[in-house]
């Protein structure tokens, strides 16, 4: 060994002798080691983390035959419907109590209950869905303001980055779950190959049934994704709904004219801006021109979010003012949304008060049925009063097509002709039953 060598040995040997005490020392005492990234964000979140569960009625067929397995195959016996439960999760987006789910969480619910982590159990009212995008928002009601999670931005996401996971798999509640993005931009597809939910955040952090509605979280706590699906024959292959599409959503699923059927001639949309790692500025702006909004009814808006929970607080016939950059202010009068026209159709030419029926309506009138539109008023001496149609009684059809929804009741009072008979089925106490509109 040449002596360059010799000396390059000893100097190694001589380094090692002196981090050997350092490196066998223990950490100082300021130093927890327990206390990581995760335990930070689970602690700062885990009270706007709720569980939801839902009660809702199924249709199951029950066999003359019992369980006997030969005739499992046959579709043998009555349908019923019985009740049943599901359970999911969400999340508080604002202290007025509006909280993020997903839709099929809480679809064709007939009651919705909220749990917060201080076992306090709420019952919940759904603000609106969206199908297709798989959203749902919610709303409970406490004696103060609730805590809430800060929504991040899902458009600088970066794989292998480190996400957290909160929620209530298979009903254990607030569980939290650890693991990277996997993958950016997944698709979930039907058997026919057409696309059921786009640009997912595919994650390794363990999803499980419950996990639904639940938020995905990066390392400062900010929601970047909603939970919503797993891959079932697969471990640790799960999906998030980008948290961006729920900030572009907010306008639609807390439009004041849907929510409180109060129309407003305003429309607004955020604006974002990531400003380091760890921080997302956002703007308000008037949809229509994009000119900025300082501030709605004297109150400055966080972020979309609270910019529509602003609205959704005024009350019909009262103005307030939207103050605009520049020193523009504007002022709103909200009024009651017109009634769709199939509505008034059906007052004005059936004598028919009536309104689209959906599981939480149905269970607020103690109703067997879920689908249809409520009769709540006949007109005495009407055509729908001489057909035999009583309040309370749910439209199932109209001539020889089924009710099913406002939408397709609207097209059906489209098509009524002017005069003659036309058959209508309604649905009273369980029993169906029939009766003929003279027109």
């Amino acid at each position: 060994m040449s002596y360059v060598a010799r000396l390059i040995a000893l100097s190694a040997f001589l380094v090692t002798l002196t981090l050997a005490p350092a490196l066998r020392a223990a950490p100082p005492d300021s130093v927890n080691l327990r206390r990581t990234i995760v335990v930070d964000v689970a602690e700062r979140t885990k009270d706007a983390v709720v569980y939801v569960s839902t009660k809702k009625l199924i249709s199951q067929r029950f066999s003359p035959f019992g369980d006997d397995p030969m005739f499992r195959q046959f579709d043998f016996g009555e349908i019923r419907k019985i009740p049943a439960g599901s359970l999911g999760s969400g999340f508080i987006v604002h202290p007025d109590g509006y909280i993020v789910t997903n839709n099929h969480v809480i679809d064709r619910a007939r009651e919705i209950q909220v749990e917060l982590l201080d076992g306090r159990k709420l019952p919940a009212d759904l603000i609106s869905a969206d199908q297709e995008a798989d959203l749902a928002v919610l709303r409970i009601h406490a004696d103060k303001p609730l805590p809430t999670i800060s929504l991040g931005q899902s458009d600088d996401l970066l794989v292998g980055e480190p996400v957290i996971a909160v929620g209530n798999p298979l009903g254990f509640s607030h569980s939290v779950s650890t693991g990277i993005i996997s993958a950016l931009h997944r698709d979930l597809k039907n058997d026919d190959g057409s696309v059921l939910l786009g640009d997912l955040i595919q994650t390794d952090a363990a999803i499980n049934h419950g996990n639904s509605g639940g938020p995905l979280l990066n390392a400062y706590g900010h929601v970047i994704g909603i939970n919503t699906a797993i891959r079932a024959d697969a471990q640790n292959i799960g999906f998030a709904i980008q948290v961006n599409k729920l900030r572009d959503m907010i306008p639609a699923l807390m439009d004041p004219g849907v929510v409180n059927k109060l129309d407003m001639p305003l429309k607004l949309k955020e604006k974002r801006r990531a400003v380091g790692p760890d921080k997302v500025e956002t703007t308000i702006e008037l949809a229509d021109g994009g000119q900025v909004v300082e501030s709605i009814a004297g109150k400055t808006p966080l972020d979309i979010v609270d910019a529509y929970a602003i609205l959704l607080q005024q009350k019909e016939n009262q103005k307030f003012d939207i103050q605009l950059a520049g020193g523009e202010k504007r002022t709103i009068e909200p009024h009651t949304t017109p009634l769709p026209d199939a509505i008034v159709q059906a007052q004005e030419r059936l004598g028919l008060v009536v309104e689209e029926l959906t599981p939480l309506t149905a269970q607020k009138y103690n109703l067997p049925d879920e689908d249809g539109m409520l009769v709540t008023q006949v007109q005495r001496g009407s055509v729908a009063a001489k057909a035999g149609v009583q309040a309370g009684d749910v439209i199932i059809s109209l001539g020889r097509y089924p009710v099913r929804s406002l939408k397709m009741f609207s097209t059906l009072m489209k098509y009524l002709p002017d005069k003659g008979r036309v058959r209508i089925g309604v649905s009273r106490g369980g029993q169906r039953g029939f009766g003929v509109l003279e027109l």
